[in-house]
């Protein structure tokens, strides 16, 4: 539950400035100035750093792995589908409105400012302990833990260097990236309502959620989502 404050940045302007990003050289040197990719680069490089601590990696690691990319784009697709696009409703006098739904919409109104291409990095902070104590939980062992942890966190930091690079002007140069950078595209400037996978483009597809282009109509609400804040 929250106000409408303005979501605050994450990063300084001067590494916000997108048509200058058209190398990957670039695109990673401005990408590793914003907190939450540094945040979770951190969890992966202690995580994968602990984990041979524990013995070598067997099937319960691989198992875990496999799991993990295969709940990543469905769960991608979800939250974008319900809670980033889920709309302020009042609950007995109180507005609620999550912090991610409203940077999102901060993101459709400015797609070319990065400080909110990302996920929000209080939203970080408070999520990577909640990560690692699941794992803990969860895991059998602290080997399986740690694998569990270095997956997600891995899924979660490639998530966002590829949505981040669709919102540069670096080029696609691979079938895989483009199939993305085309998809995102149709999303913020098409048809919002369409087109929520990122990852795994294929969760589209199998979703109903990748029409023809051609077949939709172009949206008045893709840079509000239909709410004026």
């Amino acid at each position: 539950m929250a106000g409408m404050a303005k979501p605050r940045r994450q990063a300084p302007a001067r590494a916000a400035e997108p048509r200058s990003i058209t190398t990957l050289q670039a695109a990673l040197a401005v990408f590793l100035t914003f907190a939450s990719p540094r945040m979770l680069a951190i969890q992966l490089v202690v995580a994968l750093g602990i984990r041979p601590i524990f013995g070598p990696p067997g099937l319960g690691d691989l198992l875990i792995v496999a799991a993990v990319a295969i709940y990543w784009p469905l769960q991608e697709w979800f939250l974008h589908r319900y809670v980033l696009h889920m709309r302020p409703r009042e609950l007995l006098g109180l507005r609620i409105d999550p912090i991610a739904a409203r940077y999102h919409r901060a993101h459709h109104r400015e797609p070319w400012r990065l400080e909110y291409v990302f996920l929000p990095g209080r939203m970080i902070v408070a999520m990577i302990p909640a990560h690692v104590a699941l794992w803990l939980w969860l895991a059998p062992s602290h080997a399986l833990a740690l694998t569990g942890i270095a997956a997600f966190g891995g899924a979660a930091l490639f998530y966002e260097w590829i949505h981040y690079l669709t919102h540069t002007f670096y080029r696609p140069r691979s079938a895989y990236y483009r199939e993305i950078w085309r998809g995102h595209r149709l999303h913020h400037f098409k048809n919002e309502r369409y087109w929520y996978g990122f990852t795994v483009p294929l969760v589209d597809r199998l979703l109903g959620t990748a029409p023809d282009p051609g077949s939709v109509p172009n949206s008045e609400t893709c840079a509000t989502l239909g709410i004026d804040d």
